[in-house]
């Protein structure tokens, strides 16, 4: 039997990003752990409206993009090495063993829109999630998003061969689209039972995609 490809590792961790957005925005108090750029905005519009948007305030955005910016400092540092398979390994590892402990907590807790409970699951999973973006950066391959489709949905439609363009790389740019919207579907159906559940699949889905990571050679390619 042929082994997963390194792409198919990469493509799985875009579908635990829809879940793990979905289990915090519509379960854990309106916030994102995963696209700062949702939470960024969400606080600029509190700002310039004055107005409560959502169930979140705007210290939740702030801690949540903390969080976050603790995960993506750990990538730094763990990236200054020189074994990059070392440096995947600790690396998704840990990511793996925050996300785990989050949905446990979720589980505990009864996490939901309020509460101590709630405000360490989120704390947990951004700081995963910067820690993933950041690995992603160095380890990940060109036209994979994993979180942010603006760039991989322009570069799919604007190099279409009727427009001229050679469709490169159209299969992983589609795929990604697609497994971040089926994460995000499945994210919210699941989040009708509590927080607990997406962050389950979310963890089963990153187990899986970190095992194929690291048993799996990174194309020779620019990411």
């Amino acid at each position: 039997m042929r082994r997963p490809s390194y792409l198919s590792g990469l493509l799985l961790i875009a579908a635990v990003c829809g879940l793990v957005d979905a289990a915090c925005f519509l379960a854990l108090g309106g916030v994102f752990a995963e696209i700062m750029t949702g939470n960024i905005l969400l606080l600029a519009f509190r700002i310039g409206t004055g107005q409560q948007i959502g169930d979140a305030t705007p210290l939740r955005y702030l801690a949540a993009i903390l969080a976050f910016t603790v995960g993506a400092l750990i990538s730094g540092m763990l990236m200054r090495g020189s074994d990059k398979k070392v440096e995947r390994a600790v690396g998704f590892s840990f990511e793996l063993a925050l996300v785990a402990i989050a949905t446990v907590l979720a589980f505990a807790t009864n996490a939901g829109s309020t509460g101590m409970g709630r405000d360490v699951v989120v704390g947990l999973v951004a700081c995963a999630m910067g820690l993933q973006n950041g690995l992603i950066r160095k380890h990940g391959i060109a036209d994979v998003a994993t979180n942010m489709m603006t760039v991989t949905f322009t570069g799919l439609i604007s190099e279409l061969k009727v427009v001229g363009g050679d469709n490169h790389h159209w299969a992983r740019r589609t795929g990604s689209i697609a497994l971040f919207f089926l994460g995000a579907i499945s994210g919210a159906f699941l989040t009708r039972f509590g927080a607990g559940w997406p962050l389950l699949a979310a963890t089963i889905l990153l187990g899986a995609a970190i095992s194929i990571l690291l048993t799996s050679e990174r194309p020779v390619e620019t990411a």
